[in-house]
């Protein structure tokens, strides 16, 4: 009896086709209020509404609290996207300081 290799063949061939090792990181946000950012000024509530209630990453930097938003998109087929935003709050729930990096043209 003759075995037949089509349909692995087929599910492996769109494996590589339709998955091809992509994966994503994060979830992506809009950068755009990035630039309405006031240290001392922007609070917690703002960062939220503008970015997600949902930081990727809660943390504490020297005491202070700070939240990470994060997307990243790898692809054999094309370079790397990403983008972080790192947040860090005063006391007093207003932004201390914040980095945003990103490859993306948004």
């Amino acid at each position: 009896m003759r075995r037949t290799t089509a349909p692995m063949g087929s599910a492996l061939l769109c494996l590589v086709l339709f998955g091809g090792g992509c994966f994503t990181v994060g979830r992506n946000f809009v950068s755009t209020p990035v630039k309405k950012i006031e240290k001392g000024v922007t609070t917690k509530d703002d960062i939220k509404k503008w970015f997600g209630d949902t930081p990727f990453r809660e943390g504490l930097d020297d005491g202070y609290e700070s939240w990470t938003y994060l997307y990243n998109r790898w692809s054999p087929f094309y370079q790397t996207r990403s983008k972080d935003l790192y947040v860090i709050f005063n006391k007093d729930g207003t932004v201390r300081s914040y980095t945003f990096n990103s490859n993306l043209g948004d």
